[in-house]
C-alpha cells in the first residue's frame, strides 16, 4: 500500500511539474525539441530525422549522427495515438516511477528482516536527486535505462533469464553508452550470481554493441565528426588516444580531475542513498564506466548531479545501497549473537519454470556459452586466475590482515551497542535515516532544481504566445527560439534561431526558413543586443517582415522567395 501511494504520488507530482514546465515555455530545443521532431519524423517515414542546429550541434540532420537510440522506434508508436511532446514527458515520468517496484521487491528479498525498509528504499529511489533531475529536464530516452536495468536485476534474482535479457536489450537500446554498463553487469553476474556462461555472454554482447555503436554506426552518419570528445581534450583527441593515455599514465586523471566539485558530486550520489552504498561498494561495478565518463568530463554539467548523465549509474547506486543495508543487518545479527539468514545474490526462490522468452533466447546464450568454454574462454579464465594468484599474496593478503586487526576491536564495541538495539528498533532507525537523507538531499539540491521548475502557471502571456504559434502553418520551415522550438517541432523542418537554413538528407540541399519566432524575454542578457541586431537586420534588408508580436515575442514571415 505504501509503495502504491508513494509511486502514484510521484507520478502525479512530477507529471504535473514536467507538463507545467512545457506549458510555461521552459522546455528547450536541446533536447525536448530534438526528440519530439525525431519521433514525429520517424512515424512519418523519415527515420530519426532531426534538423535542429545550434549550441554544440552542427552535424547531419539525424539522431544517428549524435547517438544510437533504437528505442525511439517503439516509442514513436505512441505518436500514432497522441503526437505531442507531452506524451514523451508523461512516458518518462511513468517509466522512472515504475523503477520503484523492483527497488521495493529487491529490498524485500535481500532485507526481509526490515519490512519497512522496502517502501523507504523505493521512496529514496523516487526522490533521488538524480531521478528528479532526469525527470524534470526535458525528455531523454536514456532515462528509461534506469528502471530497465533495475528490472533486469530483479529478473536475474529470480532466474528469469529471458526477461533479464529482454530488459538488458531494451536498456542497451536507450543510448550507446548503456551497453558498457550492461557489460560490467555481466561481470557481476559471474562474480555475485555465479552464472559464468550468462555473464560472459552479457559482457561480450555489451562490449560488441557499444563498440559497434561508437565506432561504426555513429561515424557512418557523421563521418569524421565527434560532437562530445572536446569534453575530454585533456586526455586525448580520440577514444583510442584517451584510453591509451589513461592506461599508460594512470596518474593523469588524478592530477587533472581531483577537484572539490567532483568530490561533491560523488558525495551527492552517495547521500541520495543514505550512504548505504559505502557498505557494499562492489555492487557499483556496473556503473563505473558512466561514472568515469562523468568525472573525466571538462563540462561541469556532466557531474552536477542532475541532468540525464546519471541514468546508467542510478540503478547500481540503488542496488549497492540495498546490499549495503542487507550487509548491515547481517552484521547486526552477528553482533547480537543471532542466527544469520542473509540470502546471497544467487539464492533465489524455487527454480522458475522456463518461459517462452527463455526458450526463445536459449540458443543465443548457448552459442556464446560455447565460445566461453572454448580455448579462448579457458585462456581468459586462466589469465584471470594467474593474475589473482599473483596479486593476492603481495597486495590483498596484507590488507586483509590489516583489516582483521582493526575489525576485531571495532566489532567488539559494536556488539555492545547491538545488544541494546533489536532489529525492530534498527528498522525504525534505518527508515528515519533514509527519510532524513531524502530531506537533506532535496534541500541541498533545491538551488539546482529551481533552474528547471516552472515558476508560474500559464496565464495571459502564454495564451498570446500560443496565438502567435497557431499562425505558423504546420508544413512551414521555422527558425524558433530555444524555448519555443519544442512547441513547433512536429514538422519536417525546424531549427533554432539565429539559424536561417535547415539541413536536409541531401548534402547539397538546404531549406531556407519561412518563419522566425523569438521570445526576447527568454534570451540571455549577454545575447539580447546581438539577437535584436540580427532581427533588425533581417527586417531592414527586406528578407522578413513582422507578422505579429505580443508580450516580448516577435513573429517574422519571409517576404521574398
Amino acid at each position: 500500500m505504501l509503495l502504491i501511494l508513494v509511486t502514484f504520488g510521484y507520478v502525479a507530482w512530477m507529471g504535473y511539474q514536467t507538463v507545467l514546465r512545457y506549458d510555461s515555455f521552459k522546455a528547450t530545443a536541446f533536447d525536448l525539441g530534438n526528440y519530439d521532431q525525431a519521433i514525429w519524423n520517424t512515424i512519418h517515414g523519415h527515420l530519426f530525422a532531426v534538423t535542429n542546429r545550434g549550441q554544440d550541434w552542427y552535424g547531419p540532420p539525424t539522431r544517428l549522427g549524435m547517438h544510437f537510440e533504437p528505442i525511439l522506434l517503439p516509442i514513436s508508436l505512441l505518436y500514432l495515438i497522441v503526437p505531442d511532446a507531452r506524451t514523451l514527458l508523461i512516458l518518462q515520468t511513468v517509466g522512472l516511477a515504475s523503477g520503484a517496484l523492483p527497488v521495493f521487491l529487491l529490498t524485500r528479498k535481500y532485507v526481509p528482516k526490515l519490512p519497512l525498509a522496502a517502501p523507504a528504499m523505493a521512496a529514496g529511489y523516487l526522490l533521488n536527486s538524480g531521478v528528479i533531475g532526469l525527470n524534470i529536464f526535458d525528455f531523454h530516452p536514456v532515462s528509461l535505462a534506469a528502471p530497465l536495468l533495475l528490472y533486469a536485476v530483479l529478473a536475474l534474482s529470480y532466474r528469469r533469464t529471458g526477461w533479464f535479457l529482454l530488459a538488458c536489450l531494451l536498456a542497451a537500446s536507450c543510448k550507446e553508452d548503456v551497453p558498457f554498463a550492461i557489460a560490467l553487469l555481466g561481470l557481476l553476474v559471474i562474480w555475485k550470481y555465479k552464472q559464468p556462461r550468462l555473464g560472459i555472454f552479457l559482457f561480450l554482447a555489451g562490449m560488441c554493441w557499444g563498440i559497434i555503436a561508437f565506432k561504426v554506426i555513429i561515424p557512418h552518419f557523421y563521418p569524421g565528426g565527434n560532437n562530445y570528445l572536446y569534453r575530454y581534450a585533456a586526455l586525448g583527441s580520440t577514444p583510442e588516444e584517451i584510453f591509451f593515455n589513461v592506461v599508460t599514465h594512470p596518474w593523469l586523471p588524478f592530477t587533472t580531475y581531483i577537484t572539490l566539485d567532483r568530490f561533491y558530486y560523488l558525495a551527492n550520489l552517495a547521500r541520495s542513498t543514505g550512504f548505504l552504498v559505502l557498505l557494499a561498494p562492489e555492487w557499483l561495478l556496473g556503473g563505473l564506466f558512466s561514472l568515469a565518463v562523468n568525472l573525466l568530463s571538462s563540462d561541469d554539467k556532466i557531474y552536477s548531479g542532475v541532468f540525464h548523465y546519471n541514468a546508467p549509474i542510478i540503478p547500481f547506486m540503488v542496488l549497492s545501497a540495498i546490499h549495503g543495508l542487507a550487509r548491515l543487518v547481517t552484521l547486526w545479527q552477528r553482533w547480537r549473537g543471532e542466527a544469520v539468514d542473509y540470502p546471497p545474490a544467487r539464492a533465489v526462490s524455487p527454480v522458475a519454470q522456463p518461459t517462452f522468452l527463455d526458450t526463445l533466447l536459449a540458443p543465443i546464450v548457448t552459442t556464446w556459452a560455447m565460445i566461453a568454454h572454448s580455448s579462448v574462454g579457458h585462456s581468459m579464465q586462466a589469465a584471470v586466475t594467474r593474475s589473482v594468484a599473483l596479486v593476492q599474496p603481495r597486495i590483498i593478503s596484507p590488507f586483509a590482515r590489516l583489516r582483521a586487526a582493526r575489525w576485531e576491536p571495532f566489532s567488539e564495541r559494536m556488539a555492545a551497542l547491538a545488544r541494546l538495539v533489536p532489529l525492530a528498533r534498527l528498522q525504525w532507525a534505518v527508515v528515519l535515516w533514509i527519510v532524513a537523507m531524502i530531506v537533506v538531499n532535496f534541500i541541498i539540491m533545491t538551488p539546482l532544481f529551481n533552474i528547471f521548475w516552472a515558476d508560474h502557471t500559464p496565464a495571459a502571456r502564454e495564451q498570446h504566445i500560443q496565438q502567435l504559434l497557431s499562425m505558423i502553418p504546420p508544413d512551414a520551415a521555422v527558425s524558433a527560439g530555444g524555448n519555443l522550438n519544442p512547441h513547433l517541432a512536429e514538422r519536417r523542418y525546424v531549427t533554432v534561431f539565429p539559424e536561417l537554413t535547415v539541413a536536409t538528407s541531401d548534402k547539397n540541399k538546404m531549406v531556407t526558413v519561412q518563419y522566425i519566432i523569438v521570445d526576447l524575454d527568454d534570451v540571455f542578457p549577454e545575447d539580447k543586443y546581438g539577437t535584436a541586431t540580427t532581427l533588425n537586420a533581417l527586417i531592414n534588408s527586406g528578407q522578413f517582415r513582422i507578422l505579429a508580436r505580443a508580450d516580448g515575442v516577435i513573429l517574422l514571415v519571409r517576404d521574398k522567395p
